[in-house]
């Protein structure tokens, strides 16, 4: 056989197979296919699979094989009875390539595929097979023997793929729908295209990618990418480098930015708390490196653009196990109530009237607690400007170390458009505060602070130290001043009634203690007129302030707050009626007290005290002060006085006993009485209630005694009575009764000397009854009985006087032989009258004088003329005697009546003696006689 037909038959032979190659495949019956197929993946897969649809399958020019509808089932309890559903899967391989060991994909295509992927509740997935049992591998060659293939991809197509995933115990679920992808590599050591398009939970998006080689993937080199992302919420780029390894190494530069957050945390899934859309645009530019469980991600420059805030940053981030970051921070927010909103921050206080925020610093540390070191953190509104520079330690309670500086322009109005409580606070100004500061948040310690504080009604300054945790802590100096304190108290709410006391205080000291207890050393204080040293506190734990100190408060006058307002002493004369306006006692309800006083004279009213050692305890609007030692009125004292304005009505109680006492000084002050002078023992307990110091002095009640020695009664000289009496018989025997003067008995000018003069007045609502009134001395004795009504200024008061009538002084006091002379004081204070008891010394004058004219008339003519001067005297007139003339001294009105019978010589000597006595009497105490011609028309009303 010749070559050439040899050439022929194994050219005939290869044309066979190749025909064989075509044809045979179509001989087959597509059913031994699709069977066998289903067969071999259902077996694989452990998995009913299944083929629906034409099975086609081709050799040349190419490998080809098509299935339609393809499905593979679901496992036993989960949702729909197939796991995927394609319409169609076909792919080609070219055959010529093969016989070089090189795979060349012409086509691979999945079409109208839908995948259901699903997790039920216990855990169950749906896309884990449980393979068949595979058979024992084939003794494989050497790795010198082995050879490689080398491959490309014309064409993978995913066409109108969907995807869906469910899971059963979250109640995830995601949707990728409308999928096409293409994908294309010439060979393993050539770049890998990517496009890929599609709807992932309803948002569009678009990837464009491509790796340089395959190749460098599979032997865990690095293989160079470049990748874009395009959705309607972001856009990524990245250019750089993948290593695949036990674990891939990434190092390259990315850009992101994002205009539609809300979209893309909807995407993810996150729960966001706030409005992420007000965060306007995200720009962010950086650089990756390192393997993937300790990537280092470099940060150009990450910005955030929006009407809420402007942020920036720039630095690293270290996404290892301890997550840290570091870098450059700043942002610049409009307003803080605003961000506040944002981030959904219940704030206690209205964020609005602190302005915006201006902040840049840096960022170091743990991611989730990193500290932040703040060149500046500021805020910034019409009415403050404050910054902060210093470190913020975040974490469970943040911590600081820096320093604060801050003013505010109108404080007071601030806190009211914060809208926070701030005691006094419409009493604030302008403050301006700096200080280092440092500490928990919670327990903030301030060292170096200078504080200060001025308005219109408030001036105030501190120095020093301030802890903030717990009930706070301060040591410092501290100064306060005011010359409105009523406008003070009445902003911080401290009811006041009118008045013209607390108007002004000053105070100066070291402050030490806490908010609540503070205590003042080397204290300067001034209250209105009243200046005090030494030390103080303030106890703010309880109802009311408390306040404590032990003062030497120099002279001090608490008159305008026991008196009507501008209380100032008044003269005796004229005397006015105790006034009616209400007590100024709020002071005395604004706090309670502890004082220990000393004061070198203490004025309450008109009355001074000097050398006083006074304890004072305030509580509840009761004064309760006790005054070991003063001196007042001339003498030394020691007493208690009570002021208790708790109530609706105040109350006084007053304890007081003395000696030495000046007792016209003493009455003079307190009564405006200075008839009586004296010095001795005084003693006086009493109480009243009253709105007023009218009230109080109309509802006294109590006891006064006095026991005094070596004084007088001024406007009456009783014992010149006696002398008067005797010129009554001078009077007679020269028939001018109407010569009498009696001014020397009772006028301003008179006084009735004692040696002792004792009392004991029973005071009852503003009322004094004499229970004791008795006066001595060598020529003179009285015993007092009536009252004297204190409140209404006023007395009535009857002496029984006793007087020894040769008025020499010596012996004791006869008042058998002496003539009883019966004096009433009555009358208002500034108006006192002094009149003798009618009663009495009537009767006595007439026996006394008739008793004396007889004598005279039988001395001078004998007994039988004398008897008949007697008789006139002492008996009846004789039946035929002319009537005489009237009595001298009677006035022309005064005539008798016509029936009325002739008066007897008699009755005209009795009558003429009583009416010189009465004109004379009279004319001192207010009455006049009829004025003499040559008199002076302009008497006093006293008929001096």
């Amino acid at each position: 056989m010749n070559i050439k037909r040899i050439g022929l038959i194994a050219g005939g032979v290869i044309a066979l197979l190749l025909i064989a190659l075509v044809t045979v495949p179509f001989l087959v019956p597509k059913e031994v296919y699709r069977a066998q197929i289903e067969r071999a993946a259902t077996q694989a897969l452990q998995r009913q699979i299944s083929l629906t649809g034409d099975v086609k399958i081709s050799i040349f020019p190419s490998i080809a094989a098509s299935v339609g509808g393809v499905t593979v089932a679901n496992p036993p309890g989960f949702d729909g009875p197939y796991m995927v559903e394609a319409g169609e899967l076909r792919g080609s391989v070219r055959l010529m390539p093969l016989l070089s060991r090189r795979v060349e994909v012409k086509e691979l295509a999945f079409v109208d595929a839908k995948v259901s992927l699903q997790k039920l509740a216990d855990g169950q997935t749906n896309w884990v097979f449980t393979p068949a049992e595979q058979p024992q591998p084939a003794p494989t060659r050497p790795p010198a023997e082995q050879k490689g293939f080398n491959g490309g991809v014309e064409q993978a197509r995913l066409q109108n793929a969907s995807l869906t995933y469910r899971d059963a115990g979250t109640g995830e679920y995601y949707e990728l729908r409308d999928l096409d992808l293409l994908a294309s590599m010439a060979s393993t050591d050539e770049p890998f295209r990517l496009k890929a398009k599609g709807f992932f939970q309803a948002h569009p998006f678009e990837i464009n990618s491509t790796i340089d080689t395959i190749d460098a993937l599979t032997k865990e080199r690095p293989a160079d990418i470049k990748a874009d992302l395009e959705t309607p919420f972001g856009k990524v780029h990245y250019t750089g480098s993948v290593k695949l390894g036990t674990i891939p190494d990434i190092e390259g530069q990315f850009r992101a930015s994002s205009d539609a957050l809300p979209a893309l945390a909807a995407l993810t899934g996150a729960e966001v708390p706030f409005d992420l859309s007000k965060l306007g645009k995200i720009n962010l530019e950086g650089r990756l490196k390192g393997p993937a469980d300790a990537l280092v991600v470099d940060i150009d420059k990450l910005t955030q653009t929006s009407n809420l805030a402007k942020t920036s940053f720039s630095g690293q981030l270290n996404l290892s196990e301890a997550l840290t970051i570091s870098g450059e921070l700043s942002l610049d927010a409009p307003s803080l109530a605003e961000l506040a909103r944002f981030a959904a921050v219940e704030m206690p206080l209205n964020l609005a009237p602190l302005g915006g925020a201006d902040i840049k610093g840096n960022v170091s540390g743990s991611l989730l607690q990193p500290d932040l070191s703040f060149e500046k953190l500021g805020i910034k509104g019409a009415l403050i400007n404050a910054n902060y520079t210093g470190t913020i330690q975040l974490g469970e309670v943040p911590s600081l170390n820096g320093r604060l500086d801050l003013r505010s322009s109108n404080a007071g109005e601030l806190a009211r458009q914060l809208e926070f409580d701030l005691p006094a606070s419409t009493a604030l100004g302008k403050v301006e505060l700096s200080s280092a500061i440092s500490g928990p948040v919670d327990e903030l310690v301030l060292t170096g602070l200078e504080l200060t504080q001025q308005s219109d009604i408030l001036t105030a300054s501190y120095k020093g130290d301030v802890g903030l945790g717990g009930d706070g802590s301060l040591k410092g100096q501290l100064s306060a001043e005011s010359e409105r304190l009523r406008d003070l108290l009445a902003a911080a709410e401290v009811e006041m009634v009118p008045g013209s006391t607390l108007r002004s205080f000053s105070a100066k000291g070291l402050a030490s203690g806490t908010f609540t207890k503070i205590a003042l050393t080397g204290l300067d204080l001034k209250l209105d007129d009243i200046t005090a040293n030494g030390t103080a506190g303030i106890d703010l734990t309880g109802e009311r302030p408390r306040l404590t100190g032990n003062l030497d408060m120099g002279a001090l006058d608490l008159s305008p707050f026991l008196a009507p307002a501008d209380q100032k002493p008044q003269r005796q004369q004229p005397l006015e009626a105790w006034s009616k306006d209400k007590l100024d006692l709020a002071g005395l309800q604004a706090a309670d007290a502890d004082l220990n006083i000393k004061t070198s004279k203490l004025t309450l009213g008109s009355v001074v005290l000097t050398d006083a050692a006074l304890a004072a305890n305030l509580n509840a609007g009761k004064l309760t002060t006790d005054l070991s030692q003063f001196k007042a009125f001339g003498g030394n004292w020691k007493g208690q006085m009570v002021v208790d304005a708790g109530g609706q009505i105040p109350a006084v109680n007053l304890a007081m006993e003395g000696n030495s006492v000046a007792i016209s000084s003493l009455l003079g002050t307190l009564a405006g009485f200075d008839k009586l002078t004296g010095t001795g023992a005084f003693k006086v307990n009493a109480s009243a209630r009253g709105t007023s110091i009218d009230e109080i002095m109309r509802g006294l009640n109590g006891e006064l005694s006095t026991n005094l020695n070596e004084g007088a009664l001024k406007g009456l000289n009783v014992t010149q009575i006696v002398r008067s009496a005797q010129s009554l018989q001078q009077a007679f025997t020269t028939g001018s009764l109407n010569n009498l003067d009696f001014r020397g008995v009772l006028s301003p000018a008179a006084e009735t000397e004692f040696t002792t003069f004792n009392t004991v007045l029973s005071v009852q609502n503003g009322v004094a009854t004499v229970d004791v009134l008795k006066l001595l001395s060598p020529v003179l004795g009285i015993d007092g009985s009536g009252k004297i009504d204190i409140g209404g200024q006023s007395l009535d008061v009857r002496l029984a006087t006793a007087i020894d009538k040769s008025g020499q002084g010596q012996g004791a006091v006869v008042q058998l032989n002496g003539i009883p002379v019966p004096v009433r004081l009555s009358g208002s204070w500034d108006a006192l009258k002094v009149t003798p008891d009618f009663s009495g010394v009537q009767s006595a004058l007439q026996a006394e004088l008739t008793g004396r004219l007889q004598q005279e008339v039988n001395d001078r003519a004998g007994d039988v003329a004398g008897s008949i001067i007697g008789n006139i005297i002492g008996g009846k007139q004789p039946a035929g005697t002319p009537q005489t003339t009237p009595p001298a001294g009677q006035a022309d009105d005064e005539t008798p009546a016509a029936q009325a019978p002739a008066p007897t010589v008699e009755q005209q000597l009795e009558d003429a003696a009583e009416k010189a006595a009465r004109d004379a009497i009279g004319n001192l105490f207010g009455r006049r006689a009829a004025p003499k011609p040559a008199e002076d028309p302009k008497q006093d009303e006293n008929g001096e």
